[in-house]
């Protein structure tokens, strides 16, 4: 299991998934007690156009990182107007092109029962070209 190091009130970034071309899911990483906890997915710049895409989502424990279960409640960065809601997704979707990210965070109200995440990237398009990475930010 991935563990934060951390200072009181400071949070920690680790990657918890690395320039992968495949579906892959991380290692269990510790969230127990955390404020606030992002999420950050992008795609390699690469000099031909990237061919690949896939989906990001989080699964989360409840039991001490026993049993995860998929997360559908991410705070999504999707530029709305002030008369809209948060919105909430499932998933953070990197398309076929170029060089690609997106930004989410767990929704706040459920961190207090959450113990432990886990990362999960699916390809969705083959492809020959591109890669994907994750990192996740911890804020106590």
């Amino acid at each position: 299991m991935k563990e934060l190091s951390y200072v009181s009130g400071i949070g920690g970034v680790t990657t918890a998934i690395d320039a992968v071309t495949v579906t892959t899911t991380s290692s269990p990483i510790v969230v127990a007690g955390a404020k606030a906890i992002g999420l950050e997915v992008y795609s390699e710049a690469v000099s031909e156009t990237q061919d690949r895409s896939g989906n990001f989502k989080i699964t989360a424990s409840m039991d001490g990182g026993t049993t995860f279960r998929d997360y559908n409640m991410l705070l999504s960065n999707v530029t709305n107007s002030n008369e809209q809601n948060l919105t909430r997704v499932a998933t953070l979707t990197l398309t076929a092109g170029s060089e690609q990210n997106a930004i989410a965070w767990l929704d706040p109200m459920t961190l207090g029962a959450i113990t432990h995440i886990k990362v999960v990237f699916t390809r969705t398009t083959e492809g020959t070209k591109g890669t994907f990475t994750s990192n996740v930010s911890v804020a106590y």
